[in-house]
Formats: structure tokens, C-alpha cells, sequence
């Protein structure tokens, strides 16, 4: 459970984000939303709204938070998963993957192998889905794997790709040492020190950087309109309504089990 300094964090994020959409901001709206968010770690929570800001156009609901969230934890959307797990039909090819995709890939490929193209995907579609959902409900993230082709000059390529892509967040280092042997990958700290990829895209980055720090100056401007003091009493508004609202389900329960 969060603490009144995140609560406080996550609501005038919330809010601000909302603002900057165009949206209006409703405290009952504003608070059922962070309920829902609750469980999120603020790191990835921080990263989802950020990319939200920079690329989201209309309406922010609670499941255009957790799509962006996902983004941000490392899980791909089911046309771009099932893109790259037909990669790993290729022997010679390294797949850096996840085990949601591979567990979805072991019952696609069977299809695929049979020349059944479109029911493969359509299996894939649905076995990712149910796979991520219950995920999703028991709060797990996914796992980074890597899947090494017979091609050993294209391993290193791939894990770097990777890399660059955000497919491995923890770089080189979160490699395990059977992996980094196999691709013939010196130590974590000396493998800090390889070459970057050939060509880095450095066009997106600049052009997310470049939005990011228009809605910062944005926000900036909008958050001169309001005091300290009016802030605060918006803050203790919502939390004292998230009090009576946790209040009166306890209240209803107790009667709910008097009755029994």
C-alpha cells in the first residue's frame, strides 16, 4: 500500500496529466483511478505517464494507463509479440523475448510448422492474451529471455538490438553468466565498455525529448495558477475522500456479516 507522500505523488500526477490531455478532472474520477493504479511500482508508473503525456491523444482511463504500463515493464502489445516470436522460426536467429511470448510461441509454432498461417496467429493472439491477463491479475511481471540462434556473430547483434529497442532493460549485465559465456560476452563490468550498435536511432529520442520538455513547460505555466495552499487543501480533499470511502466498505461489510 502507498504512503500519503505517493498517494499525493500519483493523484497530482494523475491530475496533471488529465489537465494536460484536455480532460476534465473530476476528484471522484481522479481518485478511482489512483485506487487502480495503486499496486504499481512508482518507477513505472512515472515512465507510463511520461510516454502518456508525450504520445497519448483523447481520453485517459484506467486502461490506457495499464497499456502504457505494460509498455513500460517490457510487455509488447499481441501483433508486435507475435511479429517477434515468428523470428525465433528461424534457427540461425537469436530472439530476446519474453517467457509470456514464448509461452504463447509453443503453442502457435506447432500450427505454423503444419502451413496453418493464420490459425498460428489467431492462436498466438488468444494464448498471449490469457497468458498476460492472468498476469496482469496476479501482478507479475514478464521475464526476459534470450533465445540463442546457430548464428553466433549474429548473437551479440541481437542482445544489443535488444538493448537499444528497450527489449532487455537491465542491459548486459542482467544477462545470466551461462548466457554471457555462450555469447562469448567478457565480464559486466568490462561489457559495459562494447561498442554501441552501428546506427542509433537518435532521430525518436530527440523528437520524445523535444515533447517532453513542451508539456514540462506547459505544465509549468498551468501550475502558476494555483497556490501552495490550494494545493495542499486539494490533496486533503481527495485523501478525506478516500478515507470515507474506505470507511463506509468497512461499515458496509461489518453489517453485511451482522446479518449472517
Amino acid at each position: 500500500m502507498r504512503d500519503h507522500l505517493d498517494t499525493d505523488w500519483l493523484l497530482e500526477e494523475l491530475g496533471a496529466t488529465m489537465e494536460l490531455s484536455g480532460q476534465q478532472v473530476r476528484p471522484a474520477a481522479l481518485l478511482l483511478l489512483a485506487e487502480d493504479l495503486a499496486h504499481i511500482e512508482k518507477p513505472v508508473l512515472r515512465l507510463a505517464l511520461a510516454r502518456i503525456r508525450a504520445e497519448h491523444r483523447g481520453p485517459i482511463l484506467t486502461g490506457t494507463v495499464l497499456q502504457y504500463v505494460d509498455h513500460a515493464m517490457g510487455r509488447m502489445l499481441p501483433a508486435e509479440a507475435y511479429g517477434l516470436a515468428l523470428t525465433s522460426a528461424d534457427q540461425q536467429a537469436t530472439v530476446v523475448w519474453t517467457d509470456e511470448i514464448a509461452q504463447a510461441w509453443a503453442v502457435a509454432a506447432p500450427l505454423l510448422g503444419a502451413g496453418d498461417k493464420f490459425g498460428a496467429r489467431q492462436a498466438f493472439i488468444e494464448a498471449y492474451g490469457r497468458i498476460t491477463g492472468e498476469a496482469r491479475a496476479l501482478r507479475r511481471r514478464p521475464v526476459v529471455q534470450v533465445s540463442l540462434g546457430h548464428d553466433p556473430e549474429a548473437r551479440t547483434r541481437a542482445v544489443q538490438e535488444a538493448i537499444t529497442a528497450g527489449r532487455l532493460p537491465g542491459g548486459l549485465e542482467g544477462l545470466t553468466d551461462d548466457l554471457r559465456e555462450q555469447l562469448q560476452l567478457p565480464a559486466p563490468r568490462a561489457a559495459l565498455a562494447l561498442p554501441a550498435p552501428e546506427s542509433a536511432p537518435t532521430g525518436p529520442k530527440r523528437e520524445v525529448l523535444a515533447q517532453l520538455a513542451t508539456l514540462r513547460d506547459a505544465f509549468a505555466l498551468k501550475a502558476t495558477r494555483f497556490t501552495p495552499v490550494q494545493v495542499q487543501a486539494r490533496a486533503d480533499r481527495m485523501r478525506l475522500g478516500l478515507a470515507k470511502r474506505r470507511t463506509a466498505a468497512a461499515v458496509a461489510q461489518h453489517q453485511q456479516e451482522s446479518q449472517a
